[in-house]
């Protein structure tokens, strides 16, 4: 599967979920501003709790719009053994204990993770320690990252 395969199953994926969580935050609205949904006594706080929902889906709205906006932006260069990890940079990495990571490098949505050919690709941002720490390597390139209070090598196999 190439890079731009990846990148277009991330936005198929965030953009599920944009459109499940506008669905959801729209009926939560729905019942916090229903007149049905008024308090029957001062113990009731149904539409209290349903407002407060509303908000936090509607927040996650917001949240995920502009993940997928600043996705939708990712320069999708082709890159190569030479080239440094940078935004749109599909990188492997080999830990000291023999497991690889595959990080596509962006400017939002970290954390977001897909399954491609029963590998895990996670997306990293500069923001994170992990981004910070892998930002300019070259493949080839080893560096240490500190996880909790292990520290832990990587080796970068392959910069796409």
């Amino acid at each position: 599967m190439t890079k731009r395969d990846i990148y277009e199953r991330f936005v198929g994926q965030l953009t599920a979920e944009l459109e499940s969580i506008t669905v959801a935050a729209r009926a939560s609205f729905a019942t916090a501003t229903s007149d049905e949904h008024r308090a029957e006594n001062k113990y009731d706080t149904f539409k209290l709790e349903s407002s407060f929902l509303a908000r936090g889906q509607a927040k996650r709205v917001e949240e995920l719009t502009a993940a997928l906006e600043s996705l939708q932006l990712l320069p999708m260069q082709d890159l190569n053994a030479t080239s440094p990890i940078q935004l749109g940079a599909l990188v492997r990495l080999k830990a000291d204990d023999g497991t690889t990571r595959t990080l596509l490098f962006g400017y939002a949505a970290g954390g977001e993770t897909i399954v491609v050919d029963g590998e895990e690709i996670v997306i990293v941002t500069s923001r994170s320690p992990l981004g910070q720490a892998v930002l300019g390597k070259t493949s080839g390139d080893t560096f240490d990252f500190k996880m909790g209070a292990v520290t832990h090598t990587f080796s970068v196999l392959s910069v796409e």
